[in-house]
């Protein structure tokens, strides 16, 4: 029989992406009162959408194989993997629907609160943020603004990592392509996906924070976030904050593509500027040469 009881004190982070979603998801796990989901990055509503193909079998057959690996090489975690064993159990089960999705969230390992981290969600509209209103109608989400000319660079490089491109022998014109890319304008469409998000949910719901804000005091970051979620950030191990994750390659942007990204983005800015209040010192530099 469906088991169609709602998800309680669920908390997601939906991206942006490169705005440190994994070094989030990375910090909160180690709090005693949430359980942030083994596979960081769960993909239930783009993969229902047909945005992405991240929960294919192969892929989801990759993870348990990366997860048995660890189990087995890294023993000093021993009781933390064999902790994960039902989750991964449940994460491989078929078909891949609403009570799949349900299912992650059940066993929390005793912890008040469970959470998520998947910048796609930020894509998925109304439609998509309707689902999970239907799924987990108090949710909280969390949602990261970075500087966009940085974030698209980050991104771009992130890019170049994953297909093995020397980004510092890229020209102008396959820079601009790579920006030309649908998903690529959609990420850096921070205004669309809070219109998405203000359609559905309450505003209490939303959190909003500027990636800057959070590198520039990370406890004090956390400390906001935790709040939100509704957990004690003193009861964090806050150790560990300076650690990167999933770092891009190494390469300066050249000026004239800044430029460009400052005129792709500028309209961005001011839209965050109208809707939030305020732009970091960092955007006001950037966006005041374009």
């Amino acid at each position: 029989m469906t088991d169609a009881k709602p998800i309680e004190r669920l908390f997601v982070c939906l991206g942006a992406q490169k705005a440190g979603t994994t070094w989030l998801a990375r910090v909160l796990a180690r709090h005693p009162d949430i359980f942030m989901t083994p596979v960081k990055e769960i993909h239930y509503f783009d993969h229902i959408q047909g945005l992405t193909q991240h929960l294919s079998d192969r892929k989801r057959r990759s993870r348990r194989r990366k997860y048995h690996q660890r189990r087995w090489t890294q023993l000093h975690r021993w009781a933390q993997y064999r902790d994960q064993r039902d989750w991964y159990l449940d994460y491989m089960k078929d078909p891949i629907d609403d009570d799949w999705y349900r299912a992650l969230f059940r066993e929390r390992l005793g912890r008040a609160f469970a959470g998520e981290a998947t910048p796609e969600y930020a894509l998925i509209g109304q439609e998509g943020f309707a689902h999970l209103k239907r799924l987990a109608p108090d949710v909280r989400l969390l949602y990261i603004v970075r500087n966009p000319v940085e974030r698209a660079w980050s991104q771009i490089l992130h890019h170049c990592r994953k297909t093995g491109t020397d980004a510092s022998a890229l020209t102008f014109e396959e820079f601009t392509a790579l920006t030309e890319a649908a998903s690529f304008k959609a990420h850096g469409d921070y205004a669309a996906a809070l219109s998405g998000l203000d359609g559905v949910f309450d505003a209490d719901q939303i959190a909003v924070e500027f990636y800057e804000d959070i590198h520039a005091d990370r406890q004090a970051g956390l400390k906001r976030i935790c709040g939100f979620i509704g957990i004690d950030a003193a009861d964090a191990p806050l150790t560990d904050l300076e650690r990167r994750y999933n770092p891009s390659q190494r390469a300066s942007i050249p000026t004239n593509f800044r430029d460009q990204l400052r005129r792709q983005f500028a309209s961005t800015a001011q839209a965050m500027e109208k809707r939030l209040g305020r732009i970091p010192q960092d955007w006001r530099d950037e966006f005041s040469k374009a």
